[in-house]
């Protein structure tokens, strides 16, 4: 009989700000590493971690902090090596975006400086790849955390990961600083991005970010665009681009806005948006409250509007989940 337990356990690797787990939702799980050891220490004992954890549960034995999670993810493991990485591991960012869930970690200071996050984790990574432990074929990244553009070890992240043909990178970003590691794994059809702009002005866009960038946000995804164009082994990578727009009370939750976000949009090549409640915050401030009527409408509307521009929509996942239980 097959056996069934949150597949993060064993192919999911994360690293966080003070310590290295396998949980991928920041909230419970197994802590293996609060940064103390060498590269090649922290590889070994995570591979090490990871083989007592599969022996455990084979004899349906799993770590203590995980069997109440509200987010386990009861599934089949397909493989025993490493198959998704999270890298949330830095705060620094370019923007000073005011619904920001590391807030609390920045003091909402932001600065366009580049610095380190953490040099050890790139060692680490290529310690991990000697010892066989990341399932080449199948790898998923994703980056989260602070800004990618002002990180400095990320170009060398990017290419080791392009070198050992990962899968897939997804990375989250504020769009203002172009990053041509990013786009040289557009161009290989290796990645994908998000960018949420939020707004469909200058006004709003500084309003909620704290920046004067929004041209030149819109600059860089174009750039970004066209690097994924330049994929010859999928003609559809462009999709990968992606312009968000989180809905914010009192700022961006009308039409007018979403218009606007919308034509911009689409004059700068992309063909595929993503409309998203602020959940993060919300979940957060407004527990046991109703999911505002806004989210709906706008939601139908921009659906219908990206219709008739001949855009693809994607509606965040969490949203649909709370819109659809209708409270926070």
């Amino acid at each position: 009989m097959e056996k069934k337990y949150c597949k993060f356990l064993l192919n999911s690797l994360s690293f966080h700000q003070k310590n290295i787990r396998f949980c991928t939702t920041l909230c419970l799980g197994e802590i293996i590493s609060e940064y103390k050891e060498t590269p090649k220490e922290l590889a070994e004992k995570i591979q090490l971690t990871r083989k007592r954890v599969k022996n455990n549960l084979d004899i349906n034995i799993i770590p203590e902090g995980c069997i109440d999670c509200i987010y386990k993810n009861q599934g089949s493991c397909n493989s025993d090596k490493i198959s998704r990485i999270d890298l949330y591991y830095w705060y620094h960012c370019n923007c000073g975006c005011f619904y920001c869930s590391y807030r609390d970690e920045t003091k909402g200071e932001f600065s366009d400086k580049v610095k380190y996050g953490n040099p050890v984790i790139y060692e680490t990574l290529k310690e991990l790849y000697k010892l066989d432990e990341i399932d080449k074929e199948n790898l998923f990244v994703n980056f989260g955390g602070g800004e990618l553009g002002v990180l400095k070890e990320y170009p060398k992240l990017i290419d080791l990961f392009l070198k050992n043909n990962v899968k897939s990178i997804w990375c989250e970003t504020s769009g203002i600083k172009f990053s041509r590691a990013l786009a040289k794994a557009l161009e290989k059809g290796k990645a994908g991005l998000s960018a949420a702009i939020c707004s469909g002005s200058p006004e709003t866009y500084k309003k909620i970010k704290k920046r004067d960038k929004y041209y030149q946000v819109l600059n860089t995804l174009k750039r970004y665009a066209k690097a994924a164009k330049k994929c010859k082994t999928n003609p559809s990578n462009i999709s990968n681009v992606i312009s968000k727009y989180i809905i914010l009370q009192g700022f961006n939750n009308n039409t007018e806005e979403i218009d606007k976000w919308l034509i911009d949009s689409k004059k700068i090549g992309l063909n595929q948006v993503e409309i998203s409640m602020e959940f993060c915050w919300g979940i957060h401030t407004k527990k046991g409250e109703k999911v505002e009527d806004y989210n709906y409408e706008l939601f139908d509307y921009a659906e219908k509007k990206c219709k008739e521009l001949g855009l693809t929509l994607k509606k965040n996942e969490t949203s649909l989940a709370l819109m659809e239980q209708g409270h926070y």
